[in-house]
């Protein structure tokens, strides 16, 4: 059985990625500013990329300055170059964590810091209603996931996991690799290491009660699994053991 006891780090590297933001090239650009409501091509085209990029991030923490370098450093500046009014503000906050990430080698601050938190949702919020992409609510109670589809088309999607509950929860998603035919309930059965090994990590967002929390990613056609991983009170059996999972199909 694959079991989880709650960590935010540990969420977060599951698949090897930090909790949402990330920019990486090779995503095809919005196709004009006017059809974003005011968010340029190139911001939408950063956030979206985030939780692709993020999934290269490493495992071992002496190479984490490096990566921050190469990858969150240039996310702040594209951000704050792109972003106006509030969006900016929320840009130049992640821009100095990002900074300080790539000189202490120390992704802490990016999962502890309140006001790195309220900047992730500021940008988030305003990719979500402004970006020509599939916005997707993923209401969280205990325990489970609502309204969200089963079925989502290929491409550009946000996910906003609303915290309607009153414990923390997070939507952890994986894709399942190509010719893995196993339901999720039967890899859920499996040892951790194997269970790993037939689904790739994609994105992940989570926040407590009363909150809401974006991740905008690339999907590409296949089935995709939500989980909750955080535990029942202080020790006990992770939410998705409770009923807190779904499976999406994406055409």
């Amino acid at each position: 059985m694959f079991t989880h006891h709650h960590n935010p780090l540990r969420s977060a590297r599951l698949g090897g990625t930090l909790i949402a933001l990330a920019l990486t090239a090779g995503l095809a650009a919005c196709e004009d500013d006017s059809s974003n409501k005011g968010v340029s091509a190139a911001a939408c085209d950063a956030v979206v990329a985030l939780g692709s990029a993020m999934s290269a991030a490493p495992q071992d923490p002496a190479e984490f300055a490096s990566f921050a370098e190469q990858q969150l450093v240039p996310i702040g500046r594209t951000l704050v170059k792109e972003m106006t009014g509030d969006g900016k503000k929320a840009a130049e906050t992640l821009s100095a964590a990002y900074d300080n990430v790539a000189e202490s080698g120390d992704p802490t601050p990016l999962f502890e810091s309140p006001d790195v938190t309220a900047a992730n949702g500021t940008i988030g919020s305003i990719v979500h209603k402004g970006c020509d992409l599939q916005a997707v609510k993923v209401g969280a109670i205990e325990y489970a996931f609502t309204d969200i589809p089963s079925e989502l088309d290929a491409g550009r999607v946000s996910f906003a996991l609303e915290n309607e509950g009153v414990e923390e929860h997070e939507m952890v998603l994986f894709k399942r690799n190509e010719g893995v035919t196993q339901p999720l309930e039967e890899l859920l059965e499996l040892p951790e290491e194997e269970l790993m090994s037939k689904v790739t990590f994609t994105g992940v967002a989570f926040g407590g009660p009363g909150t809401t929390n974006y991740v905008a990613m690339d999907l590409e056609p296949g089935t995709y699994f939500l989980l909750c991983f955080i535990p029942q009170g202080e020790d006990g059996p992770p939410h998705f053991m409770g009923g807190m999972s779904r499976t999406v199909t994406v055409f």
